[in-house]
């Protein structure tokens, strides 16, 4: 069984960090030019960086 620590660390793991809002912001503006995708900046729950990644269409 993993430890929560371990599900953590991994949801992170692969994910460039960013380490301000301006950054990551640019960052998902990138994306979405490139690929047109939706594609957008949110700060981690886990380690408080940034990161960019398709938006979910799931509702929290």
């Amino acid at each position: 069984m993993s430890s929560k620590r371990g599900i953590r660390r991994k949801q992170c793991q692969g994910k460039r960090a960013l380490c301000n809002e301006d950054h990551a912001r640019r960052e998902a503006a990138k994306g979405r030019r490139r690929t047109g995708d939706d594609i957008r900046s949110y700060r981690c729950p886990h380690c408080s960086w940034w990161h960019i990644g398709h938006h979910s269409a799931r509702k929290i």
